[in-house]
């Protein structure tokens, strides 16, 4: 037989085909070998080198290697500019000086510029105006190798208007600028919906994770990408941004994790969490201390972020496939997709196949968010379905108690009739035998007074029948004789036919009893004034309407247009109770306050 496959089930392997092509197609403007530049850009490649005391022509980009810490590194061209040009440079961790004719137009990373925690500046990128020359100039750039490494790397300069070399960064490295925002973004929204969510549903927290996650790899890849420099020039807040990001990426990834699939045992993950934490944590107290930069520590992390993601990706396969956990399953292959993108940006950072690096495992990374998150919300929304479920069953339950309390209460009514019958059909045979006695031996006098003395003891108020439904009858005489031992004075006119094939007995004494016990119980607590209690039931139009007024202190508590329980400091369950059994007949229970009255209105349909 064939099964029928639901959209939701197949929309995210639908979402990763789109998102891949989708990704793939818009960054094929910087997977090309070589970059293009718009045609007023101009490409400063070729250069004079000058390395200890030796002079050699290069072409750029190119890697000096080995060099000994700060070991100076001048290169100089002859170049044709214009006045309404820019200069773009770019420096890693190295301090940096430019000349134009010998003119000191731009410095970067010289000492007292960075914080003494850095042995190296962090990479810097500049767009230097040429507005006080045109014509062929002789360009110097003055470069001093870094203390944390041996090589010294420099990319080709460019030239040419401001407007467009932005765009032709732009054409570049826009592509993942632009995803690093929208993965931050996406990273807050997440936080913010974990917020909202978790009030109702503990793992909403989930999301939480999640936008972590995103929210690490966003800022990893908007600190590193050199189009951010010429916005925010602060290339040390950026470094730290880049580093914390990236070295912090797989902890949410493993909360995520064991927070959102129920592993048979999760202290592998537990252990890993652990030791990424700490790495992490060392990595940053390494750096405050000056001992090891972010870069010296970078290559560690190359290591320990695939292989974080590798196991978890795999620990998340075998529990799908040793404990059929379908939760496992789900989320495998987001995980697999983020973990194949993470191996091949490690060989990117070696082999060089794209010209910006970090753009595909931010294009495994905005996959991995966007499928997880659809995947995560389709389990939270179940989840919440069946704790709706929970709590309505758990309600009926309550109901249930309820409505059985209430028949516990009339049945005890009964027995405690049947019992005062007894007794008094026990004393009076008694009686009639005393009345029996001075009848025979013709004292009537006596009799006369036994008579008397018997009359005054009848109670003066008749037993009372409210109503002709015996159940309603035995729970309101219950309430009616506790009223009376209180002092508080009813009044009682009832209308209930003695059987209603559209509601139960219990039904009816949940209503009635609720209404009059919380009415005692508010009576019960005031201090002044009188306490009364109004009960009044009739037949209207195929529906019974029940009212009770009852006096109390006039303190009350609402919330959401809800009266508060004064005895627990939640919504009443008496009152819950009472509105939960109108609703179910097609009616309505309303509960309103006027000064020192309490008016409770049911309606409900027959």
């Amino acid at each position: 037989m064939n099964k029928k496959i639901s959209v939701v089930s197949i929309l995210p392997g639908i979402l990763y085909v789109l998102c891949l092509f989708a990704l793939l197609t818009g960054s094929r403007g910087y997977l090309k070998e070589t970059p293009s530049y718009l045609d007023n850009v101009r490409r400063i490649d070729q250069v004079t080198a000058l390395t200890g005391g030796e002079e050699s022509d290069i072409s750029l980009p190119h890697n000096f290697s080995p060099l000994a810490a700060r070991t100076p590194v001048t290169l100089t061209v002859e170049f044709l500019v214009d006045d309404s040009e820019c200069l773009y440079v770019k420096s890693v961790y190295a301090p940096l000086k430019v000349y134009v004719n010998d003119i000191l137009v731009y410095t970067s990373g010289q000492e007292g510029s960075f914080p003494k925690f850095m042995d190296d500046p962090a990479t810097t990128v500049a767009a230097i105006p040429l507005d006080r020359f045109s014509g062929t100039v002789r360009l110097r750039f003055e470069y001093l190798s870094p203390r944390t490494r041996n090589t010294l790397t420099v990319q080709p300069f460019l030239v040419g208007p401001l407007a467009d070399v932005l765009n032709s960064l732009l054409e570049i490295m826009g592509y993942p600028f632009i995803i690093s925002l929208v993965q931050i973004t996406l990273g807050l929204l997440l936080i913010f919906m974990a917020m909202a969510i978790v009030f109702f549903e503990r793992k909403g927290v989930v999301f939480l994770y999640l936008g972590l996650s995103s929210l690490n790899v966003g800022v990893w890849c908007f600190g590193e990408c050199n189009l951010t420099g010429l916005f925010i020039p602060n290339p040390t807040l950026l470094y730290l941004l880049a580093f914390m990001g990236l070295y912090t990426i797989p902890v949410p990834l493993l909360l995520f994790a064991f927070t959102m699939i129920s592993f048979h045992d999760a202290r592998p993950l537990h252990f890993l969490c652990l030791v990424d934490l700490y790495a992490a944590a060392i990595a940053f107290l390494l750096q405050l201390l000056g001992i090891a930069g972010f870069s010296q520590s970078l290559r560690f992390f190359h290591v320990l972020v695939p292989l974080t993601l590798l196991f978890l990706a795999g620990y998340i396969l075998y529990e799908g496939l040793r404990y059929k956990n379908w939760l496992a399953r789900k989320f495998f292959l987001p995980m697999a997709v983020l973990t194949i993108s993470a191996i091949l940006e490690v060989v990117n950072y070696s082999v060089r196949f794209t010209n910006v690096l970090s753009s595909i495992f931010q294009i495994g990374a905005i996959i991995f968010t966007l499928m997880t998150g659809i995947i995560g919300g389709l389990v939270i929304r179940d989840a919440l379905r069946l704790k709706e479920q929970k709590q309505q069953l758990a309600f009926e339950v309550s109901l249930m108690e309820n409505q059985i309390e209430e028949q516990k209460k009339y049945h005890q009514a009964l027995l405690q009739n049947a019992k005062a019958v007894k007794e008094q059909r026990h004393d009076l045979r008694h009686h009639l035998a005393v009345i029996q006695r001075y009848n025979q031996e013709g004292e009537e006098h006596l009799l006369a007074e036994y008579l008397d003395t018997l009359i005054a003891k009848i109670p003066s108020e008749q037993k009372m029948n409210y109503c002709e439904n015996a159940a309603v009858n035995a729970i309101v005489s219950h309430y009616a004789a506790i009223a009376e031992e209180k002092g508080i004075e009813c009044s009682i006119r009832l209308m209930v036919p003695e059987h209603l094939e559209q509601i139960t007995d219990s039904s009816l004494c949940v209503i009635f009893g609720n209404l009059f016990e919380n009415a005692i119980e508010a009576c019960a607590g005031m201090t002044e004034g009188k306490k009364f209690i109004r009960l009044n039931s009739s037949l209207q139009y195929k529906t019974l309407v029940i009212t009770l007024d009852n006096s109390f202190n006039g303190k009350f508590k609402e919330k959401d247009g809800r009266l508060i329980s004064s005895k627990h400091g939640d919504f009443g369950i008496g009152t819950g109770s009472v509105a939960a059994v109108a609703q179910q007949h097609g009616g309505v229970a309303k509960f309103e306050t006027d000064g020192f009255v309490f008016l409770s209105s049911v309606y409900v349909r027959l």
